[in-house]
């Protein structure tokens, strides 16, 4: 009895298995050619940058060059144009990220931090940081306001009368901004259930 040999034509033939982070299988798949010569060149800045490039781009900007051009504008901006220091920033950020659950934007954020030079051991302290010896009060008014505008936009008078001790009032509205920035990156990453690339790990491995 001779066995029967299935052949496969080029439409049946398996697929490799679609992309997916801790929250699932991304619903658009990652571009690793884009069309477009501006993302191309930031794919090669990012790998230079990271050792590899974000998932982020590579669903999102791939797709949408305008989109990518606005985040690095919005960031540039948010690093050289603000009064606030890296650090507050970063806390302030991160938190909003641990609130909303997106692990793709903690990691990124950590990731700088470690290229710049900044511990990130007590940003695992964030939980607890009201009782926390690792932040000063300064950093706990900021990472408070974090908190309070990520569970609801309508923050308590006494959260502004914290940071008001602690911040000129540019400095308060720079921290708005920022944490909205936060919320507007992960209103894009969780929807497409981007997850962490382990650039946080990636970075100390390179030091």
């Amino acid at each position: 009895m001779t066995q029967a040999t299935t052949h496969l034509s080029p439409n049946t033939l398996p697929l490799e298995a679609p992309a997916a982070s801790e929250h699932g299988v991304l619903p658009l798949a990652p571009i690793e050619k884009p069309k477009s010569w501006f993302i191309r060149l930031l794919y090669r800045a990012t790998r230079k940058r990271y050792g590899k490039t974000p998932t982020a781009f590579r669903v999102m900007y791939a797709r949408a060059p305008f989109i990518g051009f606005f985040t690095l504008v919005l960031v540039t901006l948010l690093e050289k144009a603000t009064k606030l220091p890296g650090d507050i920033i970063a806390l302030a950020q991160i938190t909003v990220a641990n609130q909303k659950g997106c692990t793709f934007c903690i990691d990124l954020g950590l990731a700088e931090l470690v290229r710049n030079g900044i511990g990130t051991e007590r940003f695992r302290d964030l939980a607890e940081f009201e009782t926390s010896d690792a932040f000063t009060e300064r950093e706990k008014a900021a990472i408070a306001y974090a908190a309070s505008v990520e569970g609801t936009l309508h923050v308590p008078d006494a959260i502004f009368d914290r940071l008001r001790a602690q911040f000129t009032e540019r400095e308060i509205t720079e921290l708005v901004w920022a944490c909205a920035i936060e919320r507007y990156f992960n209103s894009m990453a969780i929807p497409l259930r981007i997850g962490s690339d382990h650039l946080e790990q990636a970075m100390r491995a390179r030091q």
